[in-house]
């Protein structure tokens, strides 16, 4: 059997193929320089129409000294499937999420990791009087995704102040329980996964980032804050249905 590494490292992407790379590749390295012990890197593809599961693939056969898997499944699910498909194929004694462009700062990675020696779960906030923004997004995406955040703190008893940060690190045993449980693929998926961690009494710490935002979003805000509030609603039935009790 081989050994657990220490840490997981898992990358949704979708139809990334024309900002993957040279960045993947310099993040990659970069990380390997600053990380201690054995870790694993988890590229998940949700079911793109594009190239980006050749070029994981390329990424995979580019560092043949780190445990790179790129797992690929089709159609599309969301990032939620992503996310969870990632964690759950993950064996680190730690998990950490982040975006495949890369918008928060690596060097974040180290401070959330070591958060994790004395919590179970770590989200970054970019939100925080301390978070360092190199490059803010626009004033409507502010407003919607304060106006999430409001919301799902509303609907679901939550208290934090940004719920869609794309930096968020689990112990592995946590993080894959709560995601075991998850069933929302796509918009609100992120709600969810901290509604489940309060239900399994996970403490969740929120750590300032430095980041800077990217331009290429596929998100169509309108539709997606349609979407978003019609899964908040259904996190609470499945909750009151008990559809949480046991893994999906």
């Amino acid at each position: 059997m081989s050994t657990q590494p220490a840490l997981s490292i898992v990358i949704p992407c979708y139809n990334e193929e024309n900002r993957l790379e040279p960045k993947m590749s310099e993040s990659i390295a970069a990380l390997s320089g600053m990380l201690r012990g054995p870790f694993e890197i988890v590229l998940v593809d949700d079911g793109s129409t594009d190239a980006t599961f050749e070029i994981l693939k390329g990424i995979e056969r580019k560092f043949p000294a780190l445990a790179i898997t790129a797992i690929r499944y089709t159609p599309n699910r969301g990032k939620g499937r992503a996310v969870k498909v990632g964690v759950m194929a993950s064996r680190g004694a730690k998990v950490i999420i982040m975006d495949a462009d890369f918008s928060i700062d690596l060097a974040e990675t180290p401070r959330f990791l070591e958060a994790l020696d004395t919590v179970p779960a770590v989200i970054g906030t970019k939100k925080h009087l301390l978070t360092q923004t190199v490059k803010p997004q626009s004033a409507p995406r502010r407003f919607l995704g304060k106006g999430f955040t409001k919301l799902t703190n509303l609907l679901l008893g939550l208290h934090f102040t940004d719920i869609t940060c794309g930096l968020k690190a689990f112990r592995g045993d946590a993080g894959r329980d709560i995601f075991g449980r998850q069933r929302i693929n796509r918009w609100s998926y992120d709600s969810e996964t901290l509604f489940l961690a309060r239900r399994l009494k996970y403490e969740v710490v929120e750590i300032p980032v430095k980041w800077h935002h990217e331009e290429e979003s596929k998100v169509k805000t309108a539709g997606a804050m349609v979407s978003s509030f019609r899964e908040l609603l259904a996190i609470r039935l499945y909750a009151w249905r008990g559809k949480y009790g046991k893994k999906a």
